[in-house]
């Protein structure tokens, strides 16, 4: 019976190469490999090279990460195994031979890649290491086709798996329900939807898809905005939109949209769009370079949008160029809800019923009108820490500040 043994894995001979990097780790602890398993990959000014395994066995130990510098001779990993089952002089002479005889690209910016011979040729210069290859091979996936997040553009592991997620999408058959299902039980009719929530339901489905959503919430007293209604005599929503914009100019990213996984466009303008519900579904007709309106204004726009919607009489220009939505669900609103984000927007602001609460101020019980607010956002653009200072500025804004 064969003696089972911890054994330290090291980088072999490099050949010409003094150090390179590891630009992939395939393995962690617990995992279980075989002969020739892909386990690290290494990147040197002339190719990327995989660094097999020469065990059968359980790696127990993982001594590097990916970035790390690489060095012959240096432990990378420790694996439990009961036999060697080739010769660590014939893997080193291997990968030597590879590097040395591996040309120069002519052009130092440019790198070149080991690829498998059965690899179609427009996948060959596409940064990605010779195990995300056989991995992409494997599942018959066409790299032109994928984003890498990696460094430089490169395709990771992650990303292959990222694709297949974002490709497995439900067909219709499987997201509706068919009628011979639902008609046994009992009596029915059957209504066309209208044009706008035709639309809507596919700009939603996509949105939701799409955007990783998050939400915030917040409750806002109602004083200041009661005071400028009186003078202004107009509902909540024009101070609103006035607050939002003033908060936006402090808030760029929240007036933003997301152009590819490494650029995001900020706007220099800010077009509001209202949620508008009409007979026929809702629309979202939009008041353009709101942070150039008053709040007299921006109540004026409102009523005007709102009147063209109700009848039917938006042009094309009233419902785009939207920077950010806002969807007030007024007094039916609840105590809060969460709205779905408008795609390319990264953010919306819903706006609920207000309500009384009871609260402290200097060691008194008192009763305050407050309104619950949601914001709903792109994590993929805006973290928590954002989303948390831009509705401390929206609150401040609309207890303190908008006029």
């Amino acid at each position: 019976m064969a003696e089972i043994e911890k054994i330290e894995l090291k980088i072999p001979n490099l050949g010409d190469a003094e150090s390179t990097e590891i630009i992939e780790v395939n393995i962690k602890a617990g995992d279980k490999v075989n002969l020739n398993d892909p386990l690290i990959v290494l990147e040197s000014e002339k190719a990327a090279m995989e660094i097999p395994s020469d065990y059968d066995g359980e790696i127990s130990e993982v001594l590097v990460t990916t970035g790390d510098s690489a060095k012959e001779g240096m432990i990378f990993a420790k694996i439990i195994s009961n036999e060697k089952t080739i010769s660590k002089k014939a893997t080193s002479e291997k990968i030597a031979n590879k590097v040395s005889q591996e040309p120069i690209a002519k052009d130092k910016t440019e790198k070149v890649y080991e690829t498998n011979k059965s690899s179609s040729t427009h996948n060959d210069k596409i940064l990605a290491g010779p195990a995300v290859r056989k991995y992409a091979r494997e599942l018959e996936l066409d790299l032109t086709s994928i984003n890498g997040m990696g460094k430089d553009g490169r395709i990771t592991k992650d990303d292959l798996k990222r694709f297949i997620h974002q490709k497995i999408t439900p067909s219709k058959r499987d997201v509706y329900p068919s009628l011979e299902s639902l008609a046994k039980f009992g009596p029915y009719k059957i209504e066309n939807l209208s044009g706008i929530r035709k639309a809507g339901l596919k700009n939603l489905q996509n949105s939701w898809s799409l955007i990783p959503h998050v939400f915030h919430f917040e409750e806002i007293n109602l004083t200041r905005i009661n005071d400028i209604r009186e003078k202004v005599k107009c509902s909540p929503l024009p101070v609103i939109v006035k607050a939002v914009s003033n908060t936006l100019k402090k808030h760029p990213l929240f007036n933003s949209t997301l152009l590819s996984d490494s650029e995001v466009l900020l706007k220099d303008y800010i077009n509001i769009g209202l949620a508008v519900n009409t007979r026929d579904g809702l629309v979202v007709p939009v008041i353009k370079e709101v942070n150039k309106l008053t709040i007299k204004d921006i109540d004026q726009a409102i009523k005007k949008l709102s009147m063209h919607a109700r009848e039917k009489q938006l042009k094309k220009t009233d419902i785009e160029g939207a920077t950010f939505t806002i969807s007030s669900l007024g007094k039916i609103g609840g105590q809060g809800f969460t709205p779905i984000i408008n795609h390319p927007e990264v953010a919306i602001l819903g706006i609920s019923n207000n309500k009384k609460t009871l609260s402290m101020y200097k060691e008194k019980i008192i009763e305050q009108l407050v309104l619950p607010i949601s914001l709903s956002y792109d994590h993929r653009v805006i973290n928590g820490v954002d989303a948390g200072e831009f509705m401390y500025d929206l609150k401040i804004e609309l207890e303190e500040k908008v006029k």
